[in-house]
């Protein structure tokens, strides 16, 4: 797809995911990962993890009326470098004069938000986006928001990205977070519940909060209950079994649909036939935040790595990320030891050849990375992934991969009462003693046994075949876009 001018007709504007002779017999359902507003969120809308809008469920297309943004973000705030207190001084000096001017400006702010509307996209779009947020605060007021959190959430939805949707979409697909005003019927599609809440309650910082006594609480619970939410998906059991439990609703319990997630299967993949270098490869998230390192695990990855490669020569190691500012013990075993850091975007054909010659896949991460999960074992790598949340409904331990334990109630957890899921990052930017001795035991094993490479390799293949397909996806997609269209 290519960018298009804003003053291009609506129609004219208009572009499909999916093409062949049926998709004019088929429901357009609006992709609107593209809107402003998922800038905020790691741009989550250009997510591989939604790839899938390319492939839709028979009867459906999907689209959009902008192009997806290129995939690279600013650090979410939970995974910032730790500023020192002076620092922290020094940063708000420097953001006064800006916060002083916004206090100032903020009455005239809408006025100049809705004007600017007004002329780029007609101002009978901009006008009925007006009443839109005016009937979402009076819905959310009414059950149960209080007067300020409710405008700070009807002001996170961002106008502007509001005006720029279609005048009547048969349904919204929303990705992530419920950037809405609620005026079109929507579904979501979702992984945990705490992104619902974003940027009030942020992934990560979840370990000790009272969800109950969030304002934010009463808030989210009238959106999922308003007519126009038509569906939330997840890829994720855990959370469709939670969401109903921490909202105490029935009527959001209906909504909910848990599907596995799929992925397409590689024509060539990695066989483990017998080969003295045994290759292993870690990666950072999608946007190739460099924090990213800590939180997948990346420390115990490398003090792993180091007693292994004084034990087996003949193993390596590739760190597909950006290195964050690491401590010089890190930076000695990444100059000494066969580590290599591919530090740069991958064009598909490369990271398909990475890919192939990969044997083992590390992720002791904080909490499932479904891409880069079933990716791996599409290509018939043996996966190592921690206990942390979410892994255990795709990785099963001794059948399709190996699960080192030591994240579990310490970085990622299930509340059992409310159903929240808690996080605490914090821990993940030291080296857990536990989880390097689990790496080097599990990585030991399957670097001595060839035999058990290959039949964990094949089992995980096989299973991206039968149980996490695009097919089996779309399958379950189709069910919950029917039922989100036959809410009335």
């Amino acid at each position: 797809m290519t960018p298009v001018s804003d003053s291009t007709d609506v129609e004219v504007r208009r572009e499909e995911f999916f093409h062949d002779d049926e998709s004019t017999k088929s429901v357009a359902i609006e992709f609107a990962g593209w809107m402003p507003v998922f800038n905020r969120f790691g741009h989550c809308g250009g997510h591989p993890q939604f790839n899938h809008i390319g492939e839709p469920p028979p009867g459906y297309c999907f689209v959009t009326e902008r192009s997806i943004v290129t995939p690279f973000v600013d650090p979410p705030a939970n995974s910032k470098e730790r500023k020192t207190f002076w620092s922290r001084c020094r940063q708000f000096a420097a953001e006064l004069p800006g916060f002083l001017w916004a206090c100032l400006s903020l009455p005239i702010w809408p006025i100049y938000t809705v004007t600017r509307c007004a002329i780029a996209y007609g101002p009978m779009q901009s006008l009925m986006t007006v009443l839109a947020a005016v009937r979402l605060f009076l819905v959310l007021w009414r059950g149960g928001g209080r007067l300020f959190p409710t405008l700070a959430f009807v002001r996170s939805r961002h106008f502007t990205s509001q005006v720029m949707l279609p005048s009547r979409p048969n349904l919204l697909f929303l990705t992530s977070v419920p950037y809405t005003y609620g005026h079109h019927p929507w579904v979501i599609e979702i992984e945990d519940a705490t992104t619902l809440f974003f940027p009030f309650i942020q992934n990560g910082e979840t370990f000790d909060l009272r969800l109950e006594d969030s304002p934010y609480f009463p808030i989210m619970k009238a959106l999922l209950e308003s007519d126009n939410c038509r569906g939330i998906i997840t890829h994720i059991r855990s959370t469709a079994e939670a969401l109903p439990r921490m909202f105490k609703s029935e009527i959001i319990a209906k909504k909910v649909t848990h599907v596995p997630m799929g992925v397409a299967l590689p024509k060539v993949w990695q066989k483990h036939d017998e080969n003295e270098t045994i290759h292993f490869l870690f990666t950072s998230s999608w946007h190739q935040n460099p924090a990213s390192l800590f939180l997948r695990g990346g420390l115990e990855v490398l003090e792993a790595f180091e007693i292994l490669q004084e034990r087996y020569p003949q193993v390596r190691l590739t760190l597909r990320t950006g290195l964050p500012r690491l401590d010089d013990y890190y930076l000695r075993i990444i100059d000494n030891c066969w580590v290599r850091i591919i530090d740069r975007y991958l064009p598909d054909d490369e990271m398909d050849a990475l890919m192939r010659q990969t044997h083992v896949f590390v992720l002791p991460a904080a909490r499932i990375h479904i891409v880069s999960l079933l990716k791996a074992m599409s290509y018939g790598q043996v996966v190592v992934a921690s206990d942390g949340w979410g892994f255990s409904e795709y990785l099963e331990h001794g059948r399709n991969g190996l699960i080192v334990p030591g994240r579990c109630n310490k970085a990622s957890w299930t509340d059992p009462l409310t159903g929240m899921l808690r996080e605490d990052y914090e821990p993940m930017r030291t080296a857990d003693r536990m989880i390097v001795e689990g790496l080097v035991t599990a990585l030991s094993t399957l670097v001595e046994d060839c035999a058990l490479r290959r039949r964990l390799g094949a089992q995980a293949r096989q299973d991206i075949s039968t149980r996490f397909s695009l097919k089996n996806w779309n399958k379950g997609l189709k069910q919950g876009l029917d039922q989100a269209l036959s809410i009335q």
